[in-house]
């Protein structure tokens, strides 16, 4: 009988030891292993510029000038008359659908030269122009260069440079190529267009010219062979692009160029030309120019001439890519009213389009800037448009705001 007690004993107290140890157990195991997408795009935005131009331009001794500000910027230290300004980045699946990939956007610059041809560099071997690297990471999950191709000058392809050379095609050049006025050629999103696993490159064309702002974005498509990239949108002339993304695109790019061209005018400038932006094609009175204007001058008042009419033109551009419906439910003063405070816009993110019973939507991430009083506002919103086709393509048809928490 005592036998039998020890025993049980024994048994209770092994139980309670396991019952100890799988606790214990239970309290330092690791979190969760993320997945392994996320994984991978961490390690690509972790690396560090330095690293990223290693990569690119083996053996070449770089040095960074200054802070860079905006850009990162290089000078070549064995040929000091060439820098290397570092434009951003885009993480996406490029090329490959298993795996995310880094495309970082480099322009070359080099000594002014008299002549047509453009000046190469002997130590990176390249002519100066807007150059993409593509970083992927390799089968011991380390960094490598996938490849390097350029842009051309009309922004049409984005290609290997030896063929692109070879053809004859001129790189592309920041602030002489670009289709906005004084442009500047940034990255700004990668986000599949058509849904086939493969993620479309869009660029940024922005810039602004006496005053006045314009914003385009060029979509580009991989055309499956080598680093070759054409552009789908907007389209080149002969071609078309229907694509709900591209619409979106389109009326956000009138929206910011629209904004930030009125962006100067407050108080009761602001008033008065929002008064004359909600009126039904209304001529621009000398009262209004010499309110506005800097001054009396001829100069001055044709300035604010031009940013009038760009203004309303701008908005007519976006308020024309609604649907008549949406036009109707929301009418032209309506519309501008909706962005007497704004002063700008910027896209942080853009998701695939979605198709549900024939209604097609298209989710953005936008930071949008605003005047309320004397400060300036920065929110973030998550936007859903609705779209539907018509002849001219698609259209905007109703849009549904969430406003986000900005990170601490």
């Amino acid at each position: 009988m005592r036998a039998k007690t020890l025993a049980a004993l024994l048994l209770l107290a092994l139980n309670a030891i396991l019952a100890a140890c799988q606790g214990a157990e239970e309290e330092v195991t690791p979190s969760p292993t993320p997945p392994l997408e996320a994984q991978l795009r961490q390690q690509l935005e972790e690396l560090s510029t330095d690293a990223l131009l290693a990569l690119t331009f083996p053996g070449v001794a770089l040095a960074p000038l200054g802070s860079g500000d905006p850009f990162p910027i290089y000078d070549v230290e064995d040929e000091p008359s060439w820098i290397i300004a570092v434009l951003g980045r885009l993480i996406g699946h490029l090329t490959r659908p298993d795996q995310p990939q880094l495309a970082a956007f480099l322009h070359l610059h080099g000594p002014v030269t008299d002549g047509e041809e453009p000046s190469e560099s002997q130590v990176l071997e390249l002519p100066e122009g807007l150059f993409m690297a593509l970083i992927e990471l390799d089968s011991h999950e380390q960094p490598a260069l996938a490849g390097l191709s350029l842009l051309d000058s009309s922004a049409a392809e984005i290609m290997e440079p030896a063929p692109a050379l070879k053809q004859g095609l001129r790189p592309f050049h920041q602030s002489l190529d670009n289709l906005a006025p004084d442009g500047l050629m940034s990255p700004a999103l990668a986000v599949d267009t058509d849904n086939d696993g493969l993620d479309e490159l869009v660029l940024l064309d922005a810039g602004m010219s006496d005053g006045v702002a314009a914003a385009f974005y060029l979509t580009f498509r991989w055309t499956g062979s080598g680093l070759h990239w054409q552009r789908a949108a907007p389209p080149l002339e002969g071609a078309s692009a229907n694509m709900p993304t591209q619409t979106v695109l389109d009326y956000l790019a009138a929206v910011a160029a629209a904004t930030v061209t009125a962006e100067p005018w407050q108080d009761f400038q602001r008033f008065l030309v929002w008064q004359w932006l909600t009126s039904t094609d209304e001529p621009i009175s000398e009262e209004l120019l010499h309110e506005i204007a800097d001054d009396d001058s001829e100069a001055a008042l044709a300035a604010a001439r031009r940013k009038l009419e760009a203004t309303r033109a701008l908005f007519k551009e976006a308020f024309n890519l609604q649907s008549p419906d949406r036009q109707k439910l929301q009418p032209w003063s309506d519309f501008v009213n909706g962005f007497r405070n704004a002063t700008g816009t910027a896209v942080e993110e853009m998701m695939p389009p979605s198709q549900e019973d024939e209604q097609m939507s298209v989710q953005v991430v936008i930071m949008a800037f605003s005047r309320e009083g004397p400060d300036m506002v920065q929110r973030r919103f998550r936007i859903t448009y609705e779209l539907v086709q018509s002849e001219e393509g698609w259209r905007l048809d109703d849009v549904d705001a969430k406003e986000e928490r900005l990170p601490e």
